[in-house]
């Protein structure tokens, strides 16, 4: 029998093996959900800044006009190497309501909903209708029609179909702001899988807006997305360089950024997040993991007569540290093998889980934006968890197995 076979048989026979194997189970199984919660939140964030906005968006210069006009933009972003579509849009303010509310009278009321008008000519990939009706990307916005987000429609009380008025401003004669209003049917309400975008975005027509509110430029920014391939990061660069080298004569102020610049302090704080969590949780397994040295300091005591057998047959002390090196070892690999299964079965229950430990619901749309828990594996990470488990329980079993190779023979078989 070889030293890897008796390490086996050791771990089958005795149960305090089999529950050091199981801590590092549980530990290996949180990291596993912490992670993979985190890569399909990171996902889920990345999809919706994409689908929404592009791969990058060029922002107007400050100031409320566009200069030059939007032709002589849209020409030169033409000229960009692995630019795959260019959509220009238009954002405002505004606050909403059912048509013939009093509130509407009184825009300082809270019983009005603010939310971001924007104005786009077709409607940007990423929405479907709520009631399964197939995606509205590239459906184009019809005159006086609005687009609203289910969380904002559900709010409100409206269905396709109804009217709902909208309130806005645009500047005066003097600057200040003049209140505007306009009334507009439901064209459709959409989802976009973000509870922060379906309650705060309503899809209307550029020209629409433009006049409602006296933009004479009719758009803030230009969404682009790129052809397979070309980075966010390489397209902005190029849009950047091919509008500053076109128009710089006519004192271009605008500047071009990408989609992960526009996830700004939000995705900077989930990715920071994640590598935090990622680090405490790894000292759960990293505990679970130094347990070992007690496991196995108690397996050398009771087997002391099996240490001196292995040494009366001629075993080399290198060869005893090994034995309780790969004992170790298979502890470690049975724990992540089983906290694998574990955690690949919590992140696919994990509404389950959540209804049966606490009761009821606990991951809210409202806080966590996501009305599900998103999930994605990366089995990159979880490779390198695995290889940081085998390696903390090598480094914890040298000691034990240190000691198991000092005893002597003699004393060993000593009763």
């Amino acid at each position: 029998m070889s030293l890897l076979h008796l390490a086996v048989a050791y771990f089958r026979s005795r149960a305090l093996l089999a529950f050091s194997a199981l801590a590092i189970a549980l530990g290996v199984a949180v990291l596993f959900t912490v992670l993979a919660v985190f890569n399909g939140f990171l996902q889920e964030v990345e999809r919706t800044l994409r689908e929404f906005g592009g791969d990058g968006v060029v922002q107007a210069p400050p100031g409320g006009r566009a200069e030059p006009p939007l032709e002589r933009v849209l020409a030169a972003l033409a000229e960009v190497d692995g630019l795959a579509e260019a959509r220009p849009r238009l954002n405002y303010f505004g606050l909403t309501g059912r048509r013939g509310a009093r509130a509407l009278d009184d825009p300082r009321t809270t019983d009005l909903s603010g939310l971001l008008l924007v104005g786009v000519d077709e409607i940007p990939p990423g929405l479907t209708r709520v009631d399964g009706g197939g995606s509205l990307a590239g459906r184009p916005v019809p005159p006086g029609g609005i687009f609203l987000g289910r969380v904002h429609a559900e709010k409100l009380g409206v269905a396709p179909g109804e009217e709902i008025e909208v309130v806005s401003f645009r500047r005066g004669s003097l600057g200040r702001p003049v209140p505007v209003r306009a009334a507009f049917r439901v064209a459709a309400v959409f989802t976009t899988g973000r509870y922060d975008l379906d309650q705060d975005r309503a899809l209307v027509s550029r020209a629409d807006l433009a006049r409602m509110v006296g933009h004479a430029a009719g758009w803030s920014e230009i969404t682009l997305v790129g052809e397979p391939g070309v980075t966010p990061e390489v397209l902005c660069r190029r849009a950047e360089t091919v509008l500053d080298r076109n128009l710089a004569a006519d004192g271009w102020r605008g500047r071009v950024r990408s989609w992960r610049q526009q996830g700004g302090n939000f995705l900077k704080a989930v990715e920071n997040q994640k590598g935090v969590l990622t680090a405490v949780f790894f000292f759960i397994v990293v505990v679970a993991a130094f347990q070992l040295i007690a496991t196995l300091s108690l397996t050398v005591a009771e087997k002391r007569l099996d240490i001196g057998v292995l040494g009366a047959l001629g075993a080399s002390p290198g060869r005893i540290v090994t034995f309780f090196i790969s004992l170790g070892l298979v502890i470690a690999a049975a724990g992540s093998a089983l906290g694998l299964l574990l955690g690949r079965w919590l992140t696919g229950n994990l509404e389950w889980v959540q209804e049966r430990l606490f009761g009821q619901r606990i991951f809210n749309a409202e806080t966590y934006i996501f009305s599900r828990i998103p999930v994605a594996v990366d089995w990159a990470s979880v490779a390198a968890l695995i290889a940081a488990t085998l390696g903390a329980a090598l480094v914890f079993s040298f000691l034990p197995a240190w000691l198991a190779a000092r005893r002597e023979i003699v004393a060993a078989l000593r009763r």
